[in-house]
């Protein structure tokens, strides 16, 4: 990564000068020390009211004592720098470094306020934390009612990731941002990799389900799951897949041979959307009569079309245009979900198993909307011989969905229907005498659909299966080396059905095609994976180091299936299957991606203080060209390089600290990655061809792609360091960390002449930076016997930067918007008009004269009541010239703010979570204000 002058560049260099010259310094104090025993006594007290803690472990190396009922102990120790491992099973763990004391007291924090040393799991193993060298944090897995893990991050990481859920669905799953946006066209979301196995997402296939999309996490209950870590950098190891990150996920495995059965009953209830205010049912009835000033003079000669204005109570129609309806209250309800969970974990000194069945169900807040899960998963380690064990993963998930389409759609969304209907309707229809029928009414003759029929005569559904199965055998050669392979095969089968009936809709014209009363689709989608990941491990342990290496090397191949139908006008209601009906369409996809990688770990720790990794991936994809600029050619194919150097030292366990009491633990990370992006859309750099049905009578094949063997990896160089703190008695902990990231061989859509006969083809031609900070803070405030209080807050930012474009800009339009992607402004910002108001006379209008040029050269000025535009060019014409940056998505900061309080056994719990500065476009709004939908 060029950048002169970076400030961070510095940093890292004259701390890691600082680093090395401590480093022999302490060497040659840990050799002095290691010619005599060395003792250290003291004492283990409880925080909150100073009584010594019996059975305390107190622990340095591999070397441990209990304490006893005055919660004394003394130990032998290897330097007198050591750092003192302090346990008990009603507090949480500390970790206590001696510098240089020999005599020490010890206070212990109740479980309350969560543990703040503890081991993570990284690529290359269980870490304890404060030995990390890279930024990780981990999810709080406490009591919820999550139905899926991601629910979780926002309020446990709100300012160490973004996180943006999809929307209101149980278990849609989250947008999830780490450093940054950096890609603009590749995969932009994290690596998912559970118990050691790359998942992927089904990203390549749209749901025939408007606003919905699967999320593979729903596959896993989360009362399963035994950890979660988000690694923001340190991930070189992951290679091409780890640019956005990697969340780590590690599911339950048995833990003694003590049979344990554990029972989770979960409940909870969603409250119905709060409601928009809007026009009760006269002001809508003399708001729709304005509106017909607009209205085709044709349209009102229809004699029906004024029968809303009748005023007559005598008149039969009167009572179909004279009601009360909120329609709100005929598509939402109130959400219930519920859960239950039961899990077996046992064995013997042969083997140890863990096993679960789970169940969760929702009803949704919208009507006839559900979603049902069983789930179910088996977790096994067993000892064949002395060396020789393997490990078996299986897990099974069922689910499903009751749907409707969400979103802005007058035809097939009932939530937006719901909003757009005329209040003075009733969702009944009415006899030709006036009396209230007991059957849903039609659509209006406004051209509205009457949701509340549409509902019901909906079928929707949406079936998910998953199955895995993986072995892991580790063959121990001696103690210092051991040879490892996963081996894991997984089966996703997603089937859609959607039905949308002719009554209670309106009929819609298809572009191309005709007109359509009512829609039948259906889609199967198959993946299956199979992965495998061999390693051999060294380890070499000393009493001044600890040497850990692996050599691995991980091939995964995935196949994707997916079929789809839809045809229209199916004759009745009756018919809700795909048959020989009007409109036939058929789509499909068979991809199958491979890849392989090389890579070696080597994390090197030198007294408890120093610690070095250093990684290296080598990738080759079925995804890359053959020719590409970036790394290197062998046997025919491409292969891409990805090094990552990271080093932390830990400052407080120095002996110069020895009368420092300010801090109790203080730590200094710093690295530098770098790491790929290989989402490439399969088959990119091929020439193929697709096929086309033209005017529902013929089909034909047209050219959709056009070679490119140069397509590569995006490349994310990320520079990065961080400090660790807790203070004043680890009543207050601190970590602060600061990122510089480039991204370059964006991948990027270049522009091609007509007679190409493709409008676009992929390149790697741009670039784009991400710089930003990370703070987390907790507080423990009050601590006694019976009253605990802490206060938990976190803050993030980043700066979004487009360096390098190959046609320097591009324009976007996304459900009404334009999206502006420019060099030298952040990725996705919004381009438009900007407004000042509306014109609120005839003079006002005259006063500041603006006009728009017709197709024929004419003008038409701007009159009271119209808004008011910036006049950008100040030339009194409103035209593309006028348009200017509206909006950033990309918020200032983000994070969140918790407060815990604990009286007894009682705990209570609260979350703020917040992002300021970031512009959202309101699409809902934007139609409902503009009156496009008359009804």
């Amino acid at each position: 990564m060029k950048r002169n002058n970076s400030y961070i560049s510095r940093i890292v260099l004259s701390l890691g000068l600082l680093w090395v010259a401590v480093s022999l310094s302490s060497a040659n104090a840990a050799d002095n020390a290691a010619e005599n025993r060395i003792f250290v006594k003291g004492q283990v007290l409880s925080q909150a009211t100073g009584s010594p803690v019996f059975g305390a472990s107190v622990k340095a190396g591999k070397t441990s004592v209990f304490t006893n009922e005055e919660g004394r102990f003394e130990l032998v120790i290897q330097t007198i720098n050591d750092v003192l491992v302090v346990t008990e099973e009603n507090f949480i763990a500390r970790e206590y470094p001696l510098r240089g004391r020999q005599d020490v007291v010890i206070e212990l924090y109740p479980k309350m306020f969560g543990e703040s040393y503890k081991s993570i799991e990284l690529p290359g193993g269980k870490v304890k934390n404060s030995q990390m060298v890279s930024a990780a944090k981990t999810v709080d897995l406490g009591l919820n009612q999550a139905v899926s893990v991601d629910e979780l991050f926002q309020s446990s990481l709100g300012g160490d990731i973004r996180s943006v859920s999809r929307s209101g669905l149980p278990g849609i799953g989250s947008l999830v941002f780490i450093r940054g946006l950096n890609s603009l066209n590749a995969k932009a979301q994290p690596l998912l990799v559970v118990d050691g196995v790359i998942w992927n997402d089904i990203a390549d296939v749209q749901s025939i389900f408007e606003g919905f999309q699967s999320n593979i996490l729903m596959n896993i209950d989360v009362n399963d799951i035994e950890s979660v870590t988000v690694l923001k950098d340190g991930t070189a190891l992951y290679g091409s897949k780890a640019a956005n990150g990697v969340i780590n996920i590690k599911t339950k495995r048995g833990q003694s041979p003590v049979t344990k059965i554990d029972l989770r009953i979960m409940a909870g209830m969603v409250t119905e959307p709060g409601k928009l205010p809007m026009m009760n049912a006269d002001q809508y009835r003399v708001y729709a009569s304005e509106l017909l000033q607009t209205v085709n003079q044709s349209t009102l000669q229809t004699p029906q079309f004024l029968d809303f204005l009748v005023e007559n109570p005598a008149n039969p129609i009167y009572n179909t245009y004279h009601n009360v309806t909120e329609w709100n209250d005929e598509v939402y309800q109130r959400g219930i979900t519920q859960g239950y969970n039961i899990s077996v974990n046992g064995g013997d000194q042969k083997a140890l198993y863990h096993f679960s069945l789970g169940y969760t169900g929702n009803k949704g807040i919208v009507q006839t909307t559900s979603m049902e899960r069983i789930s179910s998963r088996f977790n096994a380690d067993i000892n064949v011989v002395d060396n020789l064990s393997i490990g078996m993963n299986v897990g099974f998930a069922n689910i499903n969905r009751g749907m409707m389409d969400d979103g802005v759609n007058l035809y097939t969304s009932p939530t937006y229907m719901a909003y757009v209907k005329s209040p003075f309707l009733s969702p009944y229809s009415f006899t030709s005498l006036g009396y209230k029928a007991k059957d849903y009414a039609d659509a209006d003759l406004f051209g509205i659909g009457n949701p509340s029929s549409f509902i019901q005569g909906s079928q929707n559904n949406y079936k998910e299966y998953r199955f895995n199965i993986g072995f892991m055998p580790v063959y121990t050669i001696n103690k210092h080396w051991s040879l490892s392979t996963l081996f894991d095969y997984n089966l996703n089968k997603f089937l859609e059905d959607y039905f949308s009936p002719m009554h209670g809709s309106y009929p819609r014209e298809l572009e191309g095609y005709g007109m359509s009363e009512n829609t039948v689709k259906n889609q199967l989608i198959r993946t299956t994976s199979v992965f495998d990941d061999t390693r051999l491990n060294y380890r070499l342990n000393k009493k001044s180091f600890d040497l850990k290496a692996l050599l691995g090397w991980r091939y995964m191949t995935n196949y994707l299936e997916a079929d789809y139908i839809e045809a229209h006008n199916s004759g009745t209601d009756n018919n809700t299957t795909v048959g020989n009906y009007d409109f036939l369409q058929t789509d499909g996809l068979n991809n199958r991606t491979k890849t392989v990688s090389t890579y070696a770990n080597v994390d090197f720790n030198y007294l408890n203080r120093y610690f070095v990794n250093a990684a290296l991936s080598v990738d080759g994809s079925s995804r890359f060209g053959k020719e590409t600029k970036g790394g290197f050619q062998l046997f025919g194919h491409s292969f891409a390089l990805f090094p990552g150097l990271n080093a932390a030292w830990l400052i407080s366990s120095e002996s110069f600290m020895k009368n420092v009491r300010f801090f109790d633990y203080l730590k200094l990370r710093a690295g530098f990655d770098v790491t790929g992006n290989d989402g490439i859309q399969d088959y990119a750099t091929k020439a193929y061809f697709v096929t086309r049905r033209y005017m529902d009578q013929a089909n034909g094949v047209i050219l959709s792609n056009l070679a490119n063997e140069e397509l590569q990896w995006e490349t994310t160089s990320r520079l990065h360091a961080g400090l660790d703190m807790a203070l004043l008695n680890e009543s207050l902990l601190l970590n602060v960390d600061v990122y510089d990231a480039t991204t370059d061989d964006l991948l990027t859509l270049r522009s091609l002449n007509q007679i190409a006969g493709v409008d676009y083809y992929w390149s790697n031609e741009g670039k784009l930076s991400n710089r930003g900070f990370e703070v987390s803070a907790e507080a423990k405030l009050v601590n006694t016997k019976n009253f605990q209080w802490s206060l938990a807050a976190s803050i993030g930012h980043y700066r979004n930067l487009i360096e390098e474009l190959p046609e320097g800009r591009y324009i976007n339009n996304a459900y009404g918007a334009e999206i502006l992607t420019e060099v030298g402004q952040a990725a996705g910002v919004f381009w438009g008009y900007k407004t000042q108001g509306v014109y609120s006379s005839e003079a006002e209008a005259l006063a500041n004269p603006m006009a728009i040029v017709n197709d024929n050269g004419s003008l038409t000025y701007f009159k009271a009541g119209d808004v008011i535009f910036e006049d950008f060019e100040q030339d009194g014409i409103l035209d593309e010239k006028d348009k200017q940056i509206i909006g950033d998505p990309n918020p200032d900061f983000y994070g969140n703010i918790s407060t815990k309080f604990s009286y007894k056994k009682w705990t209570l719990n609260t979350l703020f979570t917040y992002s300021y500065g970031n512009e959202v476009y309101n699409y809902l709004r934007s139609q409902l204000e503009s009156g496009k939908d008359f009804g």
